[in-house]
């Protein structure tokens, strides 16, 4: 696996060739536009007698602008009919909205390699027999600064989640630009929320977001068979109560039922982790359309013994009728200094302190008291920070010119969690997991003061130049390294900008001069507020 993850790869190709044309598609360009605008036409008149499948529970009209769709990515004799239903339907509201749908994020999952994160493409373009589609390298190359992002094109060469779309996006939209995004094994529900958040900002109001998924995939091929031992004729409303689970927890945008669906069923999903990115992506009141639904057994080439299913589904927001996805919209975006009231800093001061005594004495970790007046603000997700100062000095502290005496430092930059778990997570962060330090022991406790920092979303600056020091915290991204300051930390050393710049440099490991040239930043404001209490003996 060395090889495949070496930043040497990044250098992009000429174009990822269709691998797969000529076995799961037409490799000839006629026979494959014929094929295509035959399963379109049938979609489209379909669609017209019936705008939705009528036979799932919870399923409902679109409603509003479509975000976003899910298209299955079998062979075409299996699923284009199918996939058809999401490219048509897409590609028709759009015409009728005159919005022109310019670019398009294309998430699916690897087959072939196994790895943690998300893979992209070294490419330029990607190939199809009907002609090349542009990638947006500007967009591909800035994702890969971010953790779990990854240049790794040996993935997406062998990958054919992505190419099945590939040819209804040429002839349904023409020359639009792609990001194509194969997503491996996320940890949890912070991991997806983490890359849902980094690909997000990336996506404006004429994108469309294409997931390629197949689902459940039953049978002894696939080493899935919870029905095993029922009539072959039972087989069919079983697998499809599967598929209506899944689609329930979609239909709802909720990822947090969706996860939970698939810790329950061991559903074979195979872009679980892609389906699971786009509900976190979603804005908020966007509901699922499933447009249709078949399995494997439909076609005359499946076997009586495995079925995989397909659906066709679109995601609108009623909301949003006239603007597509429209900019990044986040309910922190109108934070800033003086946003938190001193009850709820108080509730989060007493809460880290509560965390911090309870987990170094017991090792067990506080449930966040969520009761009002406070409560919707803890249940906000947050960007977090909380900082340990000491009274005490040993070779393992750090001074700082503030007269305090660092013990440990730990936080989120990026809002995955609510507000109070963020804070309960990061303290005991700072307590025992900060590498710079030795965990705090119980005879430290009452030796320890608490800072908290509570961020406001990440934003893009154009230039170095545009940091105000003293009011921004800093994220620099270099080479796949990356290295963040607190707003205050420049303050505290009486650094200027380029000495602040230099010393993040290094501690992204990009050496002292790295920020100069190929280096990204993010800033972002927090508001700051510690215990009152003083430390328990004066610094020397």
């Amino acid at each position: 696996m060395a090889n495949l993850f070496s930043r040497a790869q990044m250098v992009p190709t000429e174009n990822r060739k269709a691998l797969f044309a000529g076995s799961w598609y037409d490799a000839d360009s006629d026979k494959l536009r014929l094929q295509l605008n035959q399963f379109i036409a049938t979609a489209d008149t379909k669609l017209e007698e019936q705008p939705f499948d009528t036979s799932f529970a919870d399923n409902k009209p679109v409603q509003g602008q479509i975000l976003a769709a899910i298209s299955p990515h079998a062979g075409y004799m299996f699923s284009g009919a199918t996939a058809a239903f999401a490219y048509d339907a897409s590609n028709q509201q759009s015409t009728q909205s005159k919005r022109k749908i310019k670019r398009i994020f294309l998430l699916g999952p690897s087959h072939y390699v196994g790895f943690h994160g998300i893979a992209l493409p070294a490419d330029k373009t990607f190939a199809t027999p009907l002609g090349s589609l542009k990638l947006d390298t500007k967009v591909v190359s800035e994702l890969a600064d971010f953790h779990l992002f990854k240049i790794l094109p040996d993935v997406h060469k062998r990958e054919h989640s992505l190419e099945l779309q590939l040819p209804f996006i040429k002839q349904t939209f023409g020359d639009v630009a792609i990001v194509p995004i194969i997503v491996g094994q996320l940890d949890d529900a912070c991991e997806i929320r983490l890359a849902a958040q980094m690909i997000r900002r990336y996506v404006e109001e004429d994108d469309l977001v294409i997931v390629s998924s197949d689902f459940t995939h039953y049978g002894p091929r696939y080493h899935y068979e919870p029905f095993k031992g029922n009539q072959s004729k039972d087989l069919a409303s079983k697998i499809r109560g599967l598929d209506e689970g899944a689609f329930k927890a979609l239909a709802k945008g909720d990822l947090d039922a969706f996860i939970q669906f698939r810790e329950r069923t061991d559903d074979t999903i195979c872009g679980y982790y892609p389906c699971a990115v786009l509900l976190a992506m979603l804005p908020p009141q966007t509901e699922a359309t499933l447009l249709n639904y078949r399995t494997s057994r439909d076609s005359n080439q499946e076997d009586g013994e495995n079925s995989v299913s397909y659906m066709a589904i679109v995601f609108s927001n009623q909301k949003l009728k006239d603007s597509g996805w429209g900019k990044v919209t986040d309910k922190t975006s109108d934070f800033a200094e003086g946003h938190l009231s001193q009850a709820l800093k108080d509730k989060l001061l007493k809460l880290s302190r509560q965390t911090l005594s309870t987990f170094v004495q017991s090792g067990q970790i506080p449930a966040p008291d969520l009761s009002e007046p406070e409560q919707s603000e803890l249940e906000q997700p947050r960007g977090v920070f909380v900082t340990l100062y000491s009274s005490k000095v040993d070779a393992n502290q750090m001074s700082r010119p503030n007269g305090k005496t660092l013990r440990g430092c730990i936080g989120y930059i990026w809002p995955i969690k609510p507000l109070a778990q963020a804070v309960i997570d990061n303290t005991i962060g700072a307590a025992s997991k900060d590498p710079r330090f030795k965990p705090v022991t119980k005879e430290e406790i009452n030796d320890l003061q608490i800072d908290i920092n509570v961020l406001t979303p990440l934003h893009r600056i154009d230039s170095y130049k545009d940091i105000v020091l003293g009011r921004d915290g800093i994220v620099m991204y270099k080479s796949g390294r990356q290295a963040v300051f607190l707003p205050s930390v420049a303050s505290e050393f009486g650094w200027t900008l380029e000495e602040t710049l230099t010393q993040l440099s290094l501690k992204a490991g990009c050496g002292a001069d790295g920020w100069r040239s190929s280096a990204r930043f993010d800033v972002f404001q927090a508001e700051s507020f510690e215990e009152q209490h003083s430390l328990t003996s004066k610094q020397p």
